[in-house]
């Protein structure tokens, strides 16, 4: 622990005070049941990491409208019969030692029912072209509300907060992107119009969940395409969403379009390859800024926040590759950690619709 003072220094955000820098950021898993309910499977996957000393875990993305929700075994948060199973994966959260933040979003065009601020075609898959229907005024108002409904199911269940998923390319991407968005009406043109739909869901959070309720923010920093959103204009919407009441930014850069790009590959190989741009955007703001990005070390970790470049970090594949991440840092163990090995079986099977896995799990079994 003396290695990692940094990294085991609590850090306040919003209304909670985190005992370590370390948070598990979200990923799908698809562990829900298939009517999008909480399944034991699940609440056993996050209690475990929470048991293990993880500050603060943003459980994946869950669909705020059935519509919205962009694969089969989704959490679905649209209606108040899934609050039940919420609370209890909440609760578990919780009684392990750790905070419960639930994640809500909107799918946009990646949505099982395609809907998106213009009619611009992208592909799933090389073979499968999605063409969006443009959402309507009244749509965009719909949405709006249900976002807020969402976050105050989430409160109700007993989560300490939610977060709300803008980065990855799902519909608050598409709205700010100018590549995505064509629209000639007050939602689209300017950076201030194309702003205007993700700052008016984080009105409608804070309307339904209140002032002093966490609400943090899935934030795309730059789209890294030519033509689509820049740091600049990144920076420029941190600042708005800190003043429009945003407690934390979660740094996650690039979209599905991106991240194809040969470029981006390589960059996306190195270790701790967002660090620089997060910080880029720490300077913007004064609340809680996390890093993402292949943070595979609690060393690389420890210098990210010692040399300023963001206040957390957030770990998916790290936590989901060792459970015990967080323990055999703190027990003077980091030299057992067991690594990702990027192999991307985890992402294989959710995208074929079955129960992520890991590759390490045996050798994590073994060093404990």
């Amino acid at each position: 622990m003396e290695t990692f003072k940094a990294l085991f220094r609590p850090l306040k955000i919003g209304s909670l005070t985190l005992k370590n820098r370390i948070t598990l950021a979200p990923m799908f898993l698809c562990y829900a049941n298939p009517d999008g309910t909480v399944s034991e499977k699940m609440i056993e996957f996050y209690a475990r990491r929470a048991k293990a000393g993880v500050s603060l875990l943003v459980i994946e993305a869950s669909a705020i409208d059935a519509k919205g929700a962009g694969f089969s075994r989704m959490i679905r948060v649209d209606d108040d019969s899934f609050i039940s199973g919420l609370g209890r994966l909440a609760g578990a959260i919780k009684d392990a030692g750790g905070y419960a933040i639930l994640q809500i979003y909107h799918g946009g065009r990646y949505a099982l029912q395609p809907a998106a601020p213009s009619p611009v075609e992208t592909y799933l898959t090389p073979e499968t072209k999605i063409i969006p229907k443009e959402m309507t005024r009244d749509e965009i108002k719909d949405v709006r509300n249900k976002f807020g409904e969402a976050a105050k199911r989430a409160k109700k269940a007993g989560f300490d907060g939610i977060e709300l998923h803008g980065a990855t390319g799902y519909l608050l991407v598409q709205f700010i992107s100018p590549r995505t968005n064509k629209r000639t009406d007050e939602y689209g043109g300017s950076l201030e119009n194309r702003m205007r739909f993700p700052l008016e869901i984080v009105a409608s959070v804070r309307k339904h969940v209140g002032k002093d309720y966490l609400v943090g923010y899935r934030f795309m920093p730059d789209e890294w395409l030519s033509d689509g959103f820049t740091l600049n204009d990144g920076k420029i919407f941190a600042r708005r969403l800190e003043k429009a009441g945003v407690d934390y930014l979660s740094c996650n850069t690039g979209t599905y379009e991106s991240w194809a790009l040969p470029e981006i590959m390589k960059l996306s190989s190195k270790p701790g390859y967002q660090a620089g741009i997060t910080h880029e955007i720490k300077w913007e703001v004064k609340i809680p800024v996390f890093a993402n990005g292949r943070i595979t070390t609690p060393e690389l970790a420890e210098e990210i926040i010692t040399g300023g470049k963001a206040d957390a970090v957030a770990l998916a594949r790290p936590l989901f590759a060792d459970p015990e991440f967080v323990r055999k840092t703190i027990e003077g163990r980091a030299d057992r950690i067991v690594k990702c090995m990027n192999d991307f079986i985890c992402m294989r099977n959710t995208m074929h619709g079955m129960d992520a896995i890991c590759s390490q799990w045996k050798k994590s079994e073994s060093s404990d």
